[in-house]
């Protein structure tokens, strides 16, 4: 073979070889733009086009699976009607409040004379879901809060029922309500909470599933669902867990309800007025929150209590008849690592930083509390209860929750830099122990 014949030829075998890795490299790429579904090409815009069409189905799925189990709650109750009897005074006068500015009260009828005018109104309304085919539903306390009221539910199907009020948790903003198939002879209006007489539970209601917050993670979507502002029934807006283990200071506009809430996932899916006690679901459409409180002075904050705080109260109502909860009694911070670096905490990374001010009579540890017999004190880190670390993901109010009164749990205790054990026995937790001490 001549010397141009061997060259010829070991061009050849060369461009072969080209030919086949630019073969392989254009099959690879040509790979990452084929659906797999159906072989067809697809190009840069379509591939984004195609991940958002199944993010929406996914909304769309959830959506659906959990909007019949939303129920809206109205409460109503008997008010004063005021005639025009050109007293200006007159809305006045039953109020003690405005009677130290000089408004005397009314005078008391003589016999004969006729009493007030009342008529029910609708004055508060929000949102629940049920979480049990018979009717059993969770909402927030505060939308339960008013003893005096009678309070109704509303499917997403039209469908009215009766509620009883079965307990209001001592802790956190939730309540636990029964649904009942609405009496028509009024039997429950007007009367004390104890003295109202419902009638049967409903049957083969749908349920929403309760899937598991411990397990989110920041930036995750999120659904939040709602009676929005009391008007738009079931109400939905989308958005993504913006931080997990928040503590606030939450109130209602009326002053009606005020307590710290702790362990909160923070959203910016709308929350609005109304949607207090709804459900804030991940995009499996599952329940893993309830939204309880926005931030009025900042747009894009809302708040929900996780579904780890639901699922204790749900256990204890079945077992109990009421939501009991444990009590230790330490106001406490949540630490990381970069939280504790600012607190110049040396030696410790995680925890619950053991807070308060006495002047302020906001108690680290409350008086007469386990907490207190045990020997805790303010600048205590408590770092494991029971060998479970405490972090911003697992957190103290988490871990407490998962026992019950009387049981005793092991502290591990990171204090003026070094660490000891102590035990506690866990008391019930009474709304009087929440109060602050004079």
């Amino acid at each position: 073979m001549s010397e141009k014949e061997m060259v010829s030829r070991s061009l050849m075998v060369r461009l072969v070889s080209l030919s086949i890795v630019m073969g392989l490299i254009g099959g690879t790429i040509a790979g990452r733009f084929t659906s797999p579904s159906s072989g067809t090409t697809l190009g840069p815009g379509q591939t984004i086009e195609e991940r958002r069409f199944v993010e929406e189905s996914d909304s769309i799925k959830a959506i659906e699976k959990v909007v019949p189990a939303v129920i809206s709650i109205v409460a109503t109750k008997d008010l004063q009607v005021f005639q025009q009897s050109g007293d200006p005074f007159a809305p006045f006068r039953n109020d003690p409040f405005f009677r130290q500015f000089g408004i005397p009260a009314p005078q008391q009828e003589s016999e004969g004379e006729s009493q007030p005018e009342t008529r029910r109104q609708q004055v508060s309304g929000g949102t629940g879901f049920i979480v049990r085919a018979d009717g059993l539903a969770v909402t927030n306390k505060h939308v339960v809060v008013d003893t005096e009221a009678d309070y109704t539910a509303l499917t997403n199907e039209g469908t009215e029922y009766d509620v009883e009020i079965i307990s209001r948790d001592p802790l956190n903003d939730l309540a636990v309500i029964q649904l009942h198939v609405k009496k028509t002879d009024g039997s429950t209006e007007s009367r004390s909470e104890e003295d109202k007489v419902f009638g049967d539970k409903p049957e083969n209601l749908p349920a929403a599933v309760l899937g598991d917050s411990l397990t989110l993670q920041v930036g995750q979507h999120v659904l939040a669902i709602g009676n929005a502002r009391g008007e738009y029934v079931n109400s939905v807006t989308s958005g993504i867990v913006s931080a997990i283990g928040r503590q606030i200071q939450a109130s209602d506009k009326g002053g009606q309800f005020r307590e710290t809430l702790s362990d909160l996932i923070q959203t910016d899916a709308a929350i609005n007025f109304g949607n207090s006690g709804g459900p804030l679901v991940n995009l499996a459409g599952e329940v893993i929150g309830v939204n309880t409180a926005i931030d009025e002075g900042a747009n894009g904050v809302g708040f929900a209590i996780p579904v780890s705080q639901i699922r204790p109260a749900l256990a204890s109502v079945e077992k109990l008849g009421r939501i009991v909860r444990p009590f230790l009694g330490v106001n406490h911070m949540l630490l990381d690592e970069r939280g504790a670096e600012e607190l110049k905490l040396e030696g410790v990374d995680h925890g619950a930083l053991i807070v308060g001010d006495r002047s302020k009579k906001e108690f680290g540890v409350v008086p007469d509390s386990p907490a207190e017999k045990a020997g805790l004190k303010i600048d205590d880190v408590i770092i494991e209860v029971n060998g479970e670390e405490v972090t911003l993901k697992n957190t103290l109010q988490t871990i407490i929750s998962k026992h019950a009164p009387g049981d005793k749990i092991h502290l591990k205790v990171w204090r003026d830099g070094k660490s000891i054990e102590l035990e506690v026995e866990l008391d019930e937790l009474k709304p009087e122990s929440l109060q602050p001490v004079e």
